[in-house]
């Protein structure tokens, strides 16, 4: 049995929270990642993409990586790996540096060969680097045959795909369509960008995300893992492992997601009465927690809850205040007058001359399906996105 980990998303360099315990938070997951392909005695580690947060990461994130990899190198694990979209340059890629390890190959159209000591179960692992969008239409999906016929064909992609992933979120292509683009069908397509753990089958091809081996968002509520790939007799099984099995003090880091609804005659100890029914009488001195802010605008400031949450020993705090502020205006309406809201805001939006994108940021805040915690990163992509689409890849020293 030829055994392959998957794992994608490690995002290495994110400071979530414009904190440096977050950063080091992500590596040390990927290090949690390492330690489970090594307790496992895999053959390889396939990385579909994302393995930074961003195209220009600092030395100390470097530096992380590649000790991680070098680990690997010691046990005589590959590493094989595409890029991703938060990562990708324009011309040479941080993978490229990284595979001057031995043991470190970027994936292509051509098939990188993973066998357990010929034990008759080769596996042809193939890479598609993460693709800009107005390149998808006509980009070449062309792979190269392999010469062993009886090998399982591994496909690597940093792609949304449906129906694994739903509609609104990215506007995922489908999946049907792009197997029709291939001169043959893998076996499995190991993907990445959607960070939820996830499979399916579509045209006798089996589709899986591991999701991220760290929580990006408040809204990636499941377990981050990896999946163990066991390759047998030409067939595909997948195992699932938590990247809390690696057994590493607080990794992942929990997470507490507080919810205040304030009213009239609320202090500040009605949020810390709230913190501790979330908290469900666990300490919370080692947790990511996120205190969202709703209801009267009662005297309560945020400078307030982040005190209250220093005094917990929390190290990694973020507070949203949303709440509503009372106003007296100086005009009177007709109640009559206003059928529907969004009709008219259409209305108004229809007499300003808006960019494309400028209409998606108004769409999604408007959107109920996103939760309001995702909306600046999703736009940030989609920012990201179109100025790929405009001006091309820049480094940061070229912006």
């Amino acid at each position: 049995m030829t055994k392959i980990l998957h794992v994608s998303d490690t995002h290495l360099g994110l400071r979530q929270y414009r904190s440096n315990v977050r950063r080091s938070d992500f590596a040390d997951a990927f290090d949690a990642a390492v330690d489970i392909a090594i307790d496992e005695d895999v053959d390889a580690v396939v990385h579909t993409g994302d393995l930074f947060d961003d195209p220009s990461p600092n030395v100390p994130t470097v530096n992380r990586c590649l000790d991680a990899v070098s680990r690997l190198e010691l046990e005589d694990i590959p590493f094989l790996a595409i890029v991703g979209n938060h990562e990708r340059k324009r011309d040479e890629q941080w993978m490229d540096i990284v595979k001057r390890f031995g043991n470190t190959v970027r994936l292509s159209s051509s098939p990188t060969l993973v066998d357990e000591e010929g034990d008759g179960n080769p596996v042809n692992v193939f890479g598609f680097d993460a693709i800009r969008n107005p390149a998808w239409d006509n980009y070449d999906f062309t792979l190269e045959e392999p010469e062993d016929e009886d090998a399982v064909n591994l496909l690597c992609m940093h792609e949304l795909f449906e129906p694994l992933v739903p509609p609104h979120r990215g506007d995922p292509y489908h999946l049907d369509e792009f197997l029709n683009r291939l001169n043959f069908l893998p076996d499995g397509l190991a993907l990445g960008d959607y960070h939820s753990t996830c499979n399916t089958e579509v045209n006798g091809v089996k589709a899986f995300y591991p999701g991220a081996t760290e929580r990006t968002k408040v809204s990636e509520s499941s377990a981050p893992c990896v999946y163990v790939l066991e390759i047998a007799d030409g067939d595909i099984q997948l195992r699932t492992r938590t990247i809390e099995s690696a057994g590493r003090d607080n990794v992942p880091r929990d997470f507490v997601v507080v919810n205040v609804e304030f009213e009239e005659g609320h202090g500040i100890d009605h949020v810390e009465r709230r913190i501790d029914e979330e908290a469900g009488g666990e300490d919370i001195a080692e947790k990511v927690v996120v205190v969202r802010l709703r209801g009267v605008d009662v005297p309560v400031t945020t400078n307030d809850v982040y005190s209250l949450l220093s005094q917990r020993e929390v190290p990694v705090p973020n507070v949203d205040d949303r709440r509503q502020v009372d106003g007296d205006f100086d005009f009177e309406f007709d109640e009559e007058d206003i059928d529907d809201i969004d009709q008219m805001i259409e209305e108004q939006l229809s007499d300003l001359t808006l960019s494309p994108l400028s209409a998606e940021a108004e769409d999604l805040v408007r959107d109920e399906s996103i939760d309001d915690d995702d909306i600046r990163t999703e736009m940030n992509h989609r920012i990201r996105a179109a100025q790929e689409e405009e001006f091309g890849e820049a480094t940061l020293e070229e912006r």
